[in-house]
């Protein structure tokens, strides 16, 4: 297993206030990300799920507490870890942050050594969890996207379709009709070799085991290797 290569990203209107503090996290971190806006963030999170976020509790339009929310929804289950952030120093902020599920608040007031020593708390946790979810699979009907690891891999929407039915019903072998039939709605692909150029492109992707194929019952999930 590769050394884990945490992703940080800083969601801030006000951008250019914090970028020593930033300039002093790289020398511990090597991937941070800045986005000034929430539209930038989210399109970023299109490709790659951050394993952190840290947002300015001042953002707009949506303030940090609504964005935070958003994010929480959308990842159930690979949930990024937010942080919010602000020179305000009050209880009322501070509950405010927690309140809202935030994993941690931060005032800019403290130097970058102490962000950078409650980064690396947060991130040895999560690499335990990382570690004992290692092959967990998230499967993202809208986009057509699969996350294992927390990475996103986009497959064209049959591929995904054949992928999702096998995934899903991994204990039964699905033949060349059945799999015609409930993903072209044509059993006559069954005679061609799209399905089995299909199962070849997603073990690109997931590796050859993935996909199990027994000849006279067709092709079956491996999900020891996936699940």
């Amino acid at each position: 297993m590769s050394a884990f290569q945490p992703c940080i990203v800083f969601v801030d209107n006000t951008i250019h206030r914090i970028f020593k503090t930033v300039d002093s996290l790289k020398h511990g971190f090597q991937n941070i990300r800045l986005f000034k806006t929430e539209e930038e963030f989210w399109e970023f999170n299109e490709s790659e799920i951050p394993d952190v976020v840290l947002l300015n509790l001042d953002l707009v339009p949506n303030d940090a507490v609504a964005i935070l929310k958003e994010i929480k929804s959308k990842y159930r289950e690979f949930a990024p870890s937010v942080i919010i952030y602000s020179e305000k120093q009050d209880d009322f902020v501070v509950e405010l942050a927690f309140n809202s599920g935030a994993d941690g608040f931060i005032s800019f007031h403290n130097k970058a050594s102490v962000l950078e020593l409650f980064l690396k708390n947060l991130l040895r946790r999560k690499t335990k969890q990382l570690a004992k979810s290692e092959r967990a699979v998230i499967i993202d009907n809208d986009k057509y996207l699969i996350f294992k690891n927390g990475t996103a891999i986009q497959l064209p929407r049959k591929e995904f379709k054949l992928f999702e039915l096998l995934y899903h019903q991994h204990e039964k072998f699905f033949t060349k009709k059945e799999i015609a039939k409930l993903i072209w709605q044509d059993e006559t692909v069954a005679a061609k070799r799209t399905i089995d150029v299909h199962v070849y492109n997603i073990r690109q992707f997931f590796g050859k085991r993935i996909i199990q194929s027994q000849k006279g019952k067709g092709y079956r999930m491996n999900k020891k290797v996936i699940s």
